[in-house]
C-alpha cells in the first residue's frame, strides 16, 4: 500500500532526479561558477577581514586590562578552589556534597533541562527572573568546574575585545538612563544572555554534550510547535493589534505557542530549525533521519500558522545559507523541492506573503513612521545613547515622533535600537563581535568532522536568518528570544572550540 502511495512515488521521483542531477550539464556549470567565486573570494579584501586573524585581538591579549582581568580571575579561582577543598574535607558524603557532585557530572543535562523548560513554559507562567537566576547558578557551577580542574579553565584571550566593549556599553547605558530601575532590569536580561553563551561555550566539553544541548533546544521547540497546533485546532481569535484585518481579510488568528506573540514564536523557530537540519544530515540511521524530518515538518507547519512575514523570509534565508555551507551542490534540488511545495501552501499564507512591503498594510506603514522618528532621535544621541530599556526609549521617543506613530516601546529594529540605546560604540562592538564569530566558524567549518561542520553551518545560518528578522523587528524585546540568540552563539563558539581541538 505504501509503495503505491503518492508520497512514495514522489520520493522515488526525487531520488531519480538527484541521481541524474549529479551527471547533468547544470551541475557541471554550477561547479565551474562556484569554483570561480571561491577562487575570487580567497584573494578578496572581504575574505581577509572575515577569515583572517586580526592584530587588534593580539594587542588586547597583551594589554594591561586583559592581564588585570586574568589576575583577578586567577585569585578568585584559587580562593574558590581552596574553599571547595575545605568544604569537601569536612562535608564529603553529605547531602550538599552529593548534590554538587551530581550537578558536576550531569551539568550538560541540567542545562538542557532548563533550556527545554524555558521554551515550553506558557507565557502566563513564565518570569524572566527564572532565566536570570538560572544563568548565574549555571555560571557559578562552571566556575566551580574551572576551580577544580585547571584543564577546563576558559581561555579569555579567545573572547574578542568587541565582546568586552559591548558588555561595558551595556553597563554604561544603565548609568545614563532616564529610567534607572527599568534599565537595571533590562541589563540583567542582557547579562543573563551573555552568561548563557559563556556557559555553553565553556561548560560543554565534548561532541556528545554539545549534541545533548542542541537536542534539548530541538525538543523544546518541537513541544512548542505541538502546542501551536493545538491552539490552531482550538482556534485563536484574530488580534487587530497584530494583524491588519483589511489587507489580510480572511486570515485566521495567528498561533503563538508558549511565548504570547506570533512574531517571537517565529523568531525562535528561525533560530533553532537549522539545528534540525544539522542533526538530520549528521544522523547515521534512517530512523533518526525520519524523526528529525517529522520535527522539521511540525516546525514548518507551526511557522506557517504564525503568519509571520519576517519569519517566512528569515526561514528561507537560513535554509539556503545552511545548504550553501554544508553542500552547495544541494541548492538546486532544494529550490526544486520548494517550488513543488508551493501548491500545498494555504491561500491565506500566500496572501500574507504578498503583503510583504505593502504600505497599505498598517503594520508596515507604522514601521516607516516609527523608523523616521527613531532616526531623528539617533542623530542627537548616536554618541552616548539614551540608555537601555523600553522605559528609556518611551521617555525620549515622543520628542521626535510622528503623529502617525506617536508612542512606541521600541524601534521595531534591533540595529536601530542598539544604536539609540547604546550609542555608536555599542552597535559597532556588537556587529564586530558577530563578524568575529562568523570568521571563527568559516575558518574551521571545512577542516573538521561532519557533525561539527553541521553544527557550525546551523549556527551561522541561524544568525543569517534572524539577522533579517532583526531588520524589521526588535527581536530582543521579548527576553526569551534574546536568551535563545545567545545560546546559539555559545553553540557556535563551542563547536569552533571542539573543531580546533581535533
Amino acid at each position: 500500500m505504501l509503495s503505491q502511495s503518492f508520497v512514495w512515488q514522489l520520493m522515488l521521483a526525487f531520488k531519480k532526479f538527484f541521481a541524474g542531477y549529479k551527471h547533468s550539464v547544470v551541475y557541471y556549470a554550477l561547479q565551474k561558477v562556484v569554483a570561480f567565486i571561491s577562487a575570487s573570494f580567497r584573494t578578496s579584501i572581504i575574505r581577509n577581514y572575515v577569515v583572517s586573524e586580526k592584530g587588534m585581538q593580539n594587542f588586547y591579549a597583551s594589554s594591561l586590562f586583559y592581564r588585570a582581568m586574568q589576575a583577578v580571575f586567577a585569585v578568585f579561582s584559587r580562593c574558590l578552589g581552596s574553599m571547595l577543598r575545605i568544604f569537601e574535607k569536612y562535608a564529603k558524603g553529605g547531602f550538599v556534597h552529593r548534590v554538587m557532585v551530581f550537578a558536576g557530572a550531569k551539568f550538560t543535562y541540567i542545562c538542557g533541562a532548563f533550556f527545554v523548560l524555558m521554551l515550553i513554559l506558557p507565557h502566563e507562567l513564565w518570569n524572566n527572573i527564572y532565566a536570570v537566576a538560572a544563568a548565574f547558578l549555571l555560571f557559578g557551577a562552571c566556575l566551580i568546574k574551572f576551580s577544580t580542574d585547571s584543564a577546563k579553565k576558559p581561555a579569555f584571550a579567545s573572547l574578542p575585545l568587541s565582546l568586552v566593549v559591548f558588555s561595558i556599553s551595556i553597563l554604561s547605558a544603565v548609568l545614563i538612563s532616564p529610567a534607572l530601575f527599568d534599565s537595571i532590569r533590562t541589563a540583567l536580561f542582557f547579562i543573563a544572555g551573555l552568561l548563557f553563551m559563556l556557559i555553553v561555550w565553556a561548560g560543554v566539553d565534548d561532541e556528545k554534550s554539545l549534541k545533548v544541548t542542541v537536542t534539548a533546544l530541538i525538543a523544546g521547540l518541537f513541544i512548542m510547535c505541538l502546542y501551536a497546533m493545538v491552539q490552531k485546532v482550538i482556534g485563536v481569535e484574530v488580534d487587530p493589534l497584530l494583524t491588519d484585518v483589511i489587507t489580510n481579510e480572511g486570515m485566521p488568528g495567528r498561533v503563538y505557542a508558549t511565548v504570547g506573540n506570533p512574531n517571537n514564536f517565529a523568531e525562535i523557530i528561525v533560530l533553532i530549525v537549522p539545528f534540525v537540519y544539522a542533526l538530520f544530515f549528521s544522523s547515521d540511521t534512517p530512523k533518526k533521519k525520519w524523526g528529525f524530518a517529522a520535527v522539521l515538518l511540525a516546525c514548518v507547519a507551526a511557522l506557517a500558522m504564525s503568519y509571520s512575514r519576517s519569519g517566512y523570509v528569515a526561514f528561507a534565508i537560513s535554509t539556503v545559507v545552511f545548504i550553501l555551507i554544508y553542500d552547495w551542490r544541494l541548492i538546486l534540488p532544494v529550490i526544486c523541492i520548494g517550488i513543488l511545495c508551493i501548491p500545498m501552501i494555504p491561500e491565506t499564507v500566500i496572501n500574507r506573503i504578498f503583503t510583504i512591503g505593502s504600505l497599505e498594510d498598517t503594520s508596515n506603514a507604522y514601521r516607516i513612521y516609527l523608523w523616521d522618528g527613531t532616526i531623528k532621535m539617533a542623530k542627537d544621541y548616536f554618541l552616548s545613547g539614551i540608555g537601555i530599556g523600553t522605559e528609556a526609549f518611551a521617555a525620549v521617543y515622543p520628542n521626535y515622533a510622528s503623529n502617525l506613530a506617536a508612542k512606541a516601546p521600541h524601534s521595531h529594529m534591533l540595529y536601530m535600537e542598539l544604536l539609540v540605546e547604546l550609542g555608536i560604540v555599542g552597535i559597532t562592538s556588537f556587529l564586530v563581535y558577530m563578524a568575529s564569530m562568523f570568521r571563527k566558524g568559516f575558518a574551521v567549518v571545512k577542516k573538521t568532522n561532519k557533525a561539527l561542520q553541521c553544527m557550525i553551518a546551523a549556527s551561522i545560518s541561524a544568525f543569517c536568518g534572524i539577522s533579517f528578522s532583526a531588520c524589521v523587528e526588535y527581536i530582543w524585546f521579548y527576553p526569551r528570544v534574546m536568551f535563545v540568540f545567545w545560546i546559539v552563539a555559545g553553540i557556535l563558539l563551542c563547536s569552533v572550540k571542539l573543531a580546533k581541538r581535533k
